[in-house]
């Protein structure tokens, strides 16, 4: 049996291959309880960038809010089987199809027959962002993403079909639990994930402190090109976050070992399939086999992932800060330091 690599040698390897044809790269891992990180190339800021950069983390997002999601079936603020409809303000309407409400598990697995994006991408809306970077969410709202779900139909009933992958969903969920809290979705998180589990550098763009902002990365379509910021205000839960490399390596430590964080029965309840959900799926972690939970995330100017193996006791992270992903790069990293 050929024993695995040297995880300092092959994170620094896989920044410098992935550094080659990107703007910049944070990578990190995690193995047997050491942590490595290393970062080629620049923030496109004046800070450096390092393993407290902080960058748009995308849809990575979406396994908080599922976390936070499973922290309240543990204390008994809800359970999978709620309804969206019981959580979301009294004036919301919800669609729902042969008589089958969509439910928090719905959302949470990508089985709730919303469509992908609330927003309707026209040829102009993809032409401004290709050629100027902008943000086709900007002037999106949470009292547009309520009028979005009102006028919708869904495309199939509720908990068939498999997955079919929705960011209108997770900003439905994000939406739903924190009002539900009486919270916006940032303070939801703070409380309830980030702050319990040591995580003082993932928060939302709005939630950025002054020293924040200034150890955040540039977002970039090109090498050149800069991307405007996306702060996805209008459904926060499907990909408002930003994080850091030593975040992302903490936060994914809690999920290789639950055992004595304040949320370990949560990060349990995420880390399994739910009664009669997809195989494929955890709540928010995605499958690869039996083995590998993964999530990425992409915005206009940033690429992102975040995998790990239980079995293992290994995990990975990549960030970059261009519109151009890792995600192979990242999944054969933790398969040499596994």
């Amino acid at each position: 049996m050929v024993a695995p690599r040297s995880l300092e040698d092959s994170v620094r390897q896989t920044a410098r291959r992935i550094g080659a044809r990107r703007r910049g790269v944070i990578v990190g891992g995690l193995r047997a309880g050491e942590t490595v990180t290393a970062a080629v190339g620049d923030s496109g800021s004046p800070a450096p960038l390092d393993a407290h950069t902080l960058v748009e983390i995308g849809s990575i997002t979406k396994v908080f809010t599922a976390l936070l999601l499973a922290d309240g079936i543990v204390r008994g603020d809800w359970e999978l089987r709620t309804p969206v409809r019981a959580l979301l303000p009294t004036v919301a309407e919800v669609p729902s199809r042969n008589g089958v409400e969509v439910t928090l598990q719905h959302l949470a697995t990508h089985t709730s027959g919303l469509v992908r994006s609330p927003v309707p991408f026209g040829l102009r809306d993809n032409v401004a962002y290709l050629r100027h970077g902008t943000d086709p969410y900007g002037d999106f709202t949470g009292d547009d993403l309520l009028a979005a779900l009102a006028a919708t139909r869904l495309r199939r009933k509720p908990g068939t079909g498999g997955v079919q992958y929705s960011n209108f969903g997770y900003g439905v969920l994000g939406h739903a639990l924190a009002h539900a809290l009486g919270q916006d979705y940032g303070d939801a998180i703070a409380d309830r994930v980030c702050l319990p589990l040591g995580l003082l550098d993932t928060v939302t763009g709005t939630h950025r402190s002054a020293a924040q902002q200034s150890r955040s990365a540039q977002g970039h379509r090109s090498r050149k090109k800069t991307a405007d910021a996306w702060p996805l205000e209008g459904l926060p839960g499907a990909g408002a976050l930003r994080s850091t490399a030593a975040d992302l390596l903490t936060f994914l430590r809690a999920q290789l070992d639950p055992s004595g964080t304040p949320l370990e029965q949560a990060i349990r309840v995420t880390r399994r399939t739910p009664p009669g959900g997809p195989g494929s799926m955890g709540l928010g972690w995605h499958r690869a086999g039996k083995q590998v939970l993964w999530h990425n995330g992409g915005t206009g100017g940033f690429r992102t992932i975040a995998a790990f193996r239980p079995d293992a006791g290994t995990a990975v992270t990549v960030l970059v800060n261009q519109s151009s992903g890792a995600d192979l790069a990242a999944l054969r990293l933790l398969k040499r330091v596994s």
